[in-house]
């Protein structure tokens, strides 16, 4: 498939495989082609003297060629040596003079043809190690064994390692020509070898109205391949940008990364050209550790530093049930990095404040973009006291988003209640991406599509479990209550969240000992107000599985708030089809979660809504016949549309059946009435008048938000009329424009939701939670059966031939 084209600003960038709510299995080829596809127009090949004007200004080059004299001196490179800035002057790594003069020389000049890549990892290392332009450092090759706390096996042709880190890298000093392990915490410069210069190159140099990127699938995946190790880098490491070095044949790249974009030298001979590589290590290795892409507010702890005794003790005699520090003890992984991470308190004066954390408690996927890394954290200065959440992202930089920390502190400042407590927030001084600004010097008349990231931190009091640990029906709906009651507080302070999600909506214990629900992560979040203003939204992401159709057939289409609504509603359905009892068989449900979460349709422009998502929204229920046929010798038909049932098969209602019956056929009008020239045959379900107002006595645990009595009103003691208090197969009918209207506003407000989940609390519900079954989720070996492959389509689902296929990625996996 060749790269997206025509005037859209990029595919869905919304990541569908490569998030902890994706089913199953998913094939290193699709995820490196969903990374690869989400830096479309993120890439700019420059000539490798322009590439050192911009990232190295006051690097000493090989004697420039006649053309640099024509640029302007702003934006020339050093060609000889010049006194250094005191800035300068604080260097982790002195260049000898011995070293400098070899960043002249080229290193491999001497170095014979490599007749496989075994051999061109030996002559890459080995030429560089001899050439001692990387003091304090050493290249190890690394083809076959893979970083320990890898699953997937990954492991980089070379890289150059710190010599302090060479024993995680299974080398020493001496045994350095042997090959190594793969170490991505500790790697400096990633190293990637191809023998064809051409086949094997990610880049096209001729296609910079593609933005670089080659048309071959071969050399695309390749591309996939460079952007999947440089995502690992980034994954252990703190840092705020990165280097690449890229051999094809004889020629060679240097690469720099960030969460904007990637910058890239045209390719060059480094058998005759050998000395750009040299002169670009050389002062590489001579810089500071901030100037090399380091994050300097980010301390790995050494095993044995108190800071770690400290973390190690808090893992200790745990009390039962204490969710978070069972947590935390897990995240203690001795194979992973421990950091210490300051914060820059924008609430106290800028006051700096330091966190210790371990293994990250979430990490989103990608190269560019937020790059959100959540983790469970101690004080540093109290590490005795209280967990909390520190959240450590690449903002966007806009004069039209605000820090999340900002938009706590607004939702605190109008009493919002079940969002979470702000301690304490800051961007990092002097962190932001460079590429787009390089970028914008140099084409000031046109268009950037690579956005303006700054690092960012933030600190909140609470700690939740994750949604799929609901104990049962009952605390299922108390915490979507309180997340759309957290949602329609902030709304009528002119806030929309824009990014519902599983994963947003946690659970957490208050004061009282009780679990209530939290609706977190307000990063994506915007003025309403402001959204009305600009129109399209470029700058939107979300979860791809809860996103709603409309949303994920146009993402830069305004949020409103039918979409949210329709967001909490596929959060409701994804955790009741994994842990709560229905009448799709448990061995199909695999497929189901696929299919209506995952799936997608293929468009040039990008990926678009699912097919089966697409039709429930639709039509109003949820087709579960392609996952439930008649069984042999069973005359009782087979069930054709979803059920919530009471557990154990008992005839007694299950109260979120009617809540999902309901909520679709709103949904279901929603749909039918924005498509005016269209006649649907729509599910009503038993109630087709807008939702009616019921008594609201409140439960003892959870307290309403303000007003919340007002909306609730007495009713009679009569349930005759409730929805919820009786369940029946929807027929199909035809309802009238005004009928379908009618439904509709459900949608236009929060009221006739929250009135919804509040009565469902009130009804009868199976006792302790024994509606609470085995999680239906399968494992991360699951995979699409291929018999539901359908190759030569163009859909999705079973519908991607690569979904479970035993292709394989561009380069084999070295374990």
């Amino acid at each position: 498939m060749s790269a997206p084209k025509g005037p859209a600003d990029s595919p869905n960038r919304a990541s569908r495989l490569r998030n902890t709510f994706v089913t199953g299995q998913v094939a290193l080829t699709e995820k490196r082609d969903e990374l690869r596809n989400s830096m479309h127009r993120k890439t700019t090949v420059v000539v490798y003297e322009q590439f050192m004007a911009d990232f190295m200004p006051t690097a000493t080059l090989p004697a420039p060629p006649s053309w640099l004299s024509s640029l302007p001196k702003w934006i020339r490179p050093s060609s000889s040596s010049s006194k250094r800035t005191s800035s300068e002057s604080t260097r982790t790594t002195r260049s000898s003079a011995a070293a400098t003069r070899q960043s002249f020389v080229n290193p491999f000049k001497d170095c014979k043809k490599p007749k496989s890549e075994r051999e061109m990892y030996t002559m890459i290392t080995s030429a560089l190690n001899k050439s001692k332009i990387c003091e304090g450092y050493t290249a190890v090759a690394t083809p076959h064994k893979a970083d320990k706390t890898e699953d997937s096996g990954q492991a980089v042709d070379c890289g150059l390692y710190p010599d302090d880190a060479l024993d995680r890298v299974e080398v020493t000093k001496k045994t350095r020509s042997k090959l190594g392990r793969t170490d991505w915490s500790s790697i400096e410069i990633a190293i990637e070898c191809k023998m064809d210069a051409t086949a094997g190159d990610p880049f096209d140099d001729t296609r910079a109205d593609n933005h670089y990127e080659p048309e071959a699938d071969s050399r695309r995946k390749v591309l996939g391949q460079v952007l999947n190790y440089a995502e690992l880098v980034f994954e252990r490491q703190h840092r705020t940008a990165q280097y690449m070095l890229l051999f094809l044949g004889e020629f060679a790249r240097i690469i720099r990364i960030d969460r904007a974009g990637l910058y890239v030298t045209s390719k060059f001979n480094y058998r005759t050209d050998g000395t750009k590589l040299a002169a670009f290590l050389h002062h590489y290795t001579g810089l500071a550790a901030a100037e090399r892409g380091h994050d300097i507010t980010a301390v790995r702890l050494h095993p044995k530093s108190k800071e770690a005794e400290h973390m190690r003790e808090r893992a200790k005699n745990i009390a039962p049930g204490d969710y978070v520090a069972e947590k935390f003890a897990k995240l203690l992984d001795p194979e992973w990095p421990w950091w210490k991470l300051e914060v820059i308190d924008e609430l106290n004066r800028r006051n700096k404040r330091f966190f210790l954390v371990g293994r990250p408690h979430f990490q989103a996927p990608g190269v560019a973009g937020r790059a959100t890394r959540g983790y469970i954290a101690l004080d540093a200065d109290s590490p005795s006291g209280d967990f909390v959440y520190l959240k450590d992202a690449w903002r966007v930089v806009s004069k039209n988003i605000d820090k999340e920390g900002a938009v706590l502190k607004a939702l605190s400042t109008h009493r919002v209640q079940y969002v979470p407590t702000l301690i304490c927030h800051g961007d990092i001084p002097g962190q932001k991406t460079e590429s787009q600004a390089v970028w914008q010097k140099r084409h000031p008349k046109e268009k950037c599509h690579m956005k303006h990231h700054q690092h960012y931190r933030l600190v909140t009091k609470e700690v939740g479990k994750p949604l799929e640990e609901v104990s049962g029906g009952p605390e299922l709906m108390k915490v979507m209550f309180c997340a759309v009651s957290a949602h329609s507080q902030a709304y009528k302070n002119d806030i929309i969240h824009r990014d519902i999600s599983a994963g947003n909506i946690l659970i957490y214990k208050k004061e009282d000992g009780k679990w209530y629900g939290l609706l977190n992560d307000w990063e994506l979040s915007k003025k309403m107000s402001q959204q009305v203003k600009e129109g399209r939204q470029p700058d939107r992401t979300g979860t791809w599985q809860f996103m709603s159709a409309k949303a994920l057939d146009n993402l830069s289409r305004t949020i409103v708030i039918q979409d949210e609504l329709e967001a909490f509603f596929h959060v409701t359905l994804y955790i009741a089809l994994r842990v709560l009892p229905h009448n799709c068989p448990a061995k199909a449900v695999p497929r189901l979660l696929h299919d209506y979460f995952d799936d997608y349709a293929f468009h040039e422009d990008g990926n678009l809504c699912g097919t089966t998502k697409r039709i429930a929204m639709e039509s109003g229920r949820i087709n579960i016949a392609p996952y439930n046929p008649q069984k042999k010798d069973d005359p009782t038909p087979p069930a054709v549309s979803l059920h919530f049932v009471w557990p154990d098969g008992l005839g007694q209602d299950y109260p979120l059946d009617a809540v999902v019956t309901t909520f679709l056929s709103w949904l279901s009008a929603y749909y039918t009435i924005t498509l005016p020239s269209e006649t649907k045959t729509v599910n009503t379900g038993t109630n087709a008048a807008t939702f009616n107002p019921f008594d609201s006595g409140l439960l003892g645990e959870l307290t309403p938000p303000d007003g919340m009595d007002e909306v609730f009103p007495r009713a009679s003691a009569s349930t005759s009329q409730n929805p919820l208090t009786t369940i029946v197969e929807n027929v199909p009918s035809e309802p009238s424009r005004e009928a379908l209207e009618e439904l509709a506003k459900n949608l236009e407000s929060h009221q006739p939701l929250l009135q919804m989940l509040w009565r469902s609390l009130k009804q009868d519900w199976p006792v302790d939670n024994s509606d609470r079954c085995t999680d239906k989720k399968p494992d991360k070996d699951w995979t699409l059966p291929k018999e539901q492959i359908k190759t030569g389509s163009k859909r999705g689902s079973g519908t991607l031939e690569n979904a479970a296929s035993s292709s394989k990625p561009a380069k084999r996996t070295k374990t």
